[in-house]
C-alpha cells in the first residue's frame, strides 16, 4: 500500500513500524481518552501519561515510551484532523472504539497494514497463527527486517488485530466478524476522503476491508452513518456526494 497525500492537507499513509516492537495499545488509548477531556490540548495528553501516570507505568522511561507509542499511532493532537475527528466520535458509541483506533493505527503503521493480508479474506472461524502474520509482513519487508524482528511482528500484530476485534483467542487465534457500526463507517469514510476519495470512493478502499463491509454495501453503509447525523450524503441519480461538516478540517 503506497503513501497517499492530499493537496491542502498533510494527511499521509505513514511508514511507521511501531508494531515491530509494540502493539497498537488500544486499551491504553481507551483509558487515556476516558481520563482526558475531549477538548484537551496536545500537552494535556503528554502530562496525563508522563507526569500524572494515568496508565500506571512503574518508571519514567516506561511512561515516556508509552506516550511516544500512542502519539506515533494516534497523534494525540487536536491540531491533526485525523485525531480531532476520532476524538469527536469517540464517546458516541463505545462499542465502536476498537475499530476507530484500529482505523487510525492502520493509517499510521505500515507493518500493521502489511499484516492485514493474513486476516482480511479469512472466513470467520478460521485459525490464524503468528507465522501467518509474520509471513504477510515478510512478503513486503522481509529484506529489511531481521528474523527476530519479523517474529515479533507476527506476535504483536496478532495482538493488535485481537484488540480491534478481528481475531479472538490467546495462544490460538481465530478470525471473528467485526460490526461496522455507523460511527466507524463515518470515520473510515472521512479517512478515505482525506486520502483523496470522493463519492463512493470514500469507502471503496482498504479502510472498508477493516470494517468488513460486503461488496456492494458501500452506499448502504454511508446511509447508515448519514441517518445517525455523522456525515452528509446526497444521492441524485448516479451522483453521490459525501461531506463531513461536523468534523472540520478538510471538507
Amino acid at each position: 500500500m503506497t503513501s497517499s497525500h492530499v493537496a491542502g492537507s498533510d494527511f499521509t499513509l505513514a511508514t511507521l513500524r511501531t508494531t515491530a516492537s509494540h502493539t497498537i495499545g488500544i486499551p491504553h488509548l481507551v483509558e487515556l481518552l476516558r481520563e482526558v477531556p475531549s477538548d484537551a490540548s496536545a500537552d494535556q495528553y503528554r502530562q496525563a501519561v508522563v507526569e500524572d501516570n494515568i496508565l500506571g507505568r512503574p518508571t519514567l522511561a516506561g511512561r515516556q515510551r508509552s506516550f511516544r507509542h500512542l502519539r506515533e499511532l494516534y497523534f494525540l493532537d487536536p491540531g491533526r484532523v485525523e485525531f480531532a475527528a476520532l476524538r469527536s466520535l469517540w464517546d458516541i458509541d463505545p462499542a465502536a472504539q476498537p475499530l476507530l483506533a484500529g482505523l487510525l493505527a492502520f493509517t499510521r503503521d505500515e507493518v500493521l497494514r502489511a499484516s492485514f493480508a493474513a486476516v482480511a479474506d479469512l472466513p470467520v472461524g478460521s485459525g490464524v497463527t503468528s507465522a501467518d502474520l509474520t509471513a504477510a509482513v515478510a512478503a513486503q519487508f522481509g529484506n529489511e527486517m531481521s528474523e527476530s524482528t519479523l517474529g515479533k511482528t507476527g506476535r504483536n500484530t496478532g495482538a493488535c488485530w485481537t484488540q480491534t476485534g478481528h481475531l479472538a483467542g490467546r495462544a490460538k487465534k481465530v478470525r471473528t466478524e467485526v460490526e461496522a457500526r455507523p460511527v466507524a463507517i463515518a470515520y473510515a469514510a472521512y479517512l478515505g476522503h482525506l486520502a483523496g476519495g470522493r463519492s463512493l470512493g470514500v469507502l471503496d478502499n482498504p479502510w472498508s476491508q477493516i470494517l468488513g463491509l460486503a461488496p456492494g454495501r458501500t452506499l448502504e453503509a454511508l446511509r447508515d452513518a448519514h441517518t445517525q447525523g455523522l456525515l452528509d450524503l446526497l444521492v441524485a441519480g448516479n451522483v453521490v456526494d459525501v461531506s463531513f461538516p461536523t468534523f472540520g478540517g478538510v471538507a
